[in-house]
């Protein structure tokens, strides 16, 4: 995606959105999201990466989307830095099936990388709509094999990309993905996509990525981190104080409505999973590690996701 691709995507994601921020970009500097109530006029800047940037983009959709209200500047500054929030460092034994999407483009694993993804066969991957909705497969790598942005796995070439045909890029419905690799990532532990019998409410949940760890400024982490995160009814999720009816059928969330422990934009596309069974992948939310605003993540039990994602991965 070119630069000027992007300045139109920061337009109609945010241009409409009556939230009390305004938005505005031009070719020779920097777009900017300024404040309703500005004590400061947070700068967003490109990463170097177009895939990277419309992924978080389309996280601040939903944000904002969300807000009810005006966002004060630490809200701002949360929500252009990804991240995994009150994590660790992933173990071996963590989510083995995570995997890297990369941009093509970029040589450096660490730049290069934009989304998450799981293993569910040697050469199929599952990971989020969201993240490869609008780039064709010659721009994206997915780099298997390694916890480390810094050494070690190897790349595959995506040779197509399927998604739900259902997917509604407005409100993330249907938020899920299939990449056939070009080649096999052959040897390497594979999820298992969980069946329609779905997890109970309360269970622990392990979400992986590589988004962010800093609650302000940038500090993305070149290790793989970890997060343990309860998932949560709907009920619960839907009422006023959470997502006001939001949360779908093909959704659930997941994390601690006192905030706290969240994934991010910087996780999208990764996996949600208890031991090896994938239970979803990361999908949206408001901001990151807020209170009353857990994690949304695409629940892949669901009668209108299950079938599809198996017909489509041949699983």
């Amino acid at each position: 995606m070119k630069s000027s691709a992007l300045s139109s995507l920061c337009v109609a994601l945010l241009g409409t959105l009556a939230v009390g921020a305004a938005f505005a970009a031009g070719p020779s500097k920097p777009s900017q999201l300024t404040l309703a109530k500005p004590g400061a006029k947070p700068t967003v800047t490109t990463s170097g990466n177009p895939l990277r940037d419309q992924v978080v983009l389309r996280q601040m959709q939903m944000t904002l989307k969300h807000a009810g209200r005006p966002m004060t500047a630490v809200e701002v500054e949360r929500l252009l830095n990804p991240r995994i929030i009150g994590g660790t460092v992933a173990g071996a034994g963590d989510n083995p099936f995570q995997v890297g999407l990369l941009s093509r483009s970029i040589a450096n694993n660490f730049d290069a990388q934009f989304c998450g993804g799981s293993l569910v066969k040697a050469n199929v991957v599952v990971t989020a709509a969201h993240c490869v909705i609008g780039a064709s497969a010659s721009q994206i790598d997915v780099l298997a094999g390694t916890r480390s942005l810094a050494s070690g796995g190897t790349r595959h070439a995506v040779s197509s990309i399927s998604i739900h045909p259902n997917y509604n890029n407005s409100t993330l419905d249907y938020d899920v993905a299939v990449l056939t690799l070009s080649t096999s990532a052959s040897g390497l532990p594979l999820a298992t996509v969980i069946g329609t019998t779905d997890v109970a409410d309360g269970t622990n949940l392990l979400v992986t990525g590589w988004g962010n760890t800093s609650t302000s400024g940038s500090s993305y982490p070149t290790e793989l981190r970890k997060a343990w995160t309860p998932r949560i009814s709907t009920t619960v999720c839907n009422s006023n104080k959470v997502y006001r009816g939001a949360i779908t059928d093909r959704m659930f969330c997941a994390g601690y409505l006192a905030g706290g422990i969240d994934s991010c934009q910087g996780d999208s596309g990764g996996p949600i999973a208890q031991g090896n069974t994938l239970v979803g992948v990361v999908s949206w939310g408001r901001g990151c590690a807020a209170k009353n605003k857990p994690g949304v993540y695409t629940r892949l039990a669901s009668s209108g996701l299950n079938g599809w994602v198996r017909s489509t991965a041949g699983l």
